[in-house]
């Protein structure tokens, strides 16, 4: 399978991911929205289909934004890394996102009642996490 890697801005943590996600979305939440003062595009991942290429635990900021939900941030530079999920889902985010091969598009929005901008697109809207 293709991979498709990230490295955080400062380049001290890399990550890889591959195969098709089992999910792809424009998040809408009051997290994303604080963390990157927007909707976020991200795309969730089963645990073996992601690996660190780069960092250790030295280098990254695990921080628990909600009840078994972790956000990892670079220590150096603030960029989002990945997050954990309580499901073990790995979220990484698509911006910034080198493709080994097609993009990953979202197919959805998710948290669309917490939006702060009406977005014109044909993708589905839900109000809260996917169906």
């Amino acid at each position: 399978a293709m991979a498709n890697t990230y490295e955080c801005m400062c380049g001290k943590n890399g990550l890889e991911v591959t195969g098709e996600p089992a999910l792809a979305v424009w998040c809408h939440c009051h997290s994303c929205q604080v963390y990157a003062t927007d909707a976020m595009k991200l795309a969730a991942f089963k645990p073996e289909q992601f690996k660190y290429t780069k960092g250790g635990d030295d280098d990254r900021i695990k921080y628990e934004s909600s009840k078994d939900t972790y956000r990892i941030s670079c220590k150096t530079c603030g960029s989002f890394v990945n997050k954990v999920l309580g499901n073990g889902l790995v979220v990484c985010g698509l911006g910034g996102m080198k493709f080994g091969g097609a993009p990953i598009k979202p197919t959805m929005h998710i948290f669309y009642a917490e939006a702060t901008t009406d977005v014109k697109d044909d993708l589905p809207k839900h109000d809260g996490w996917a169906p």
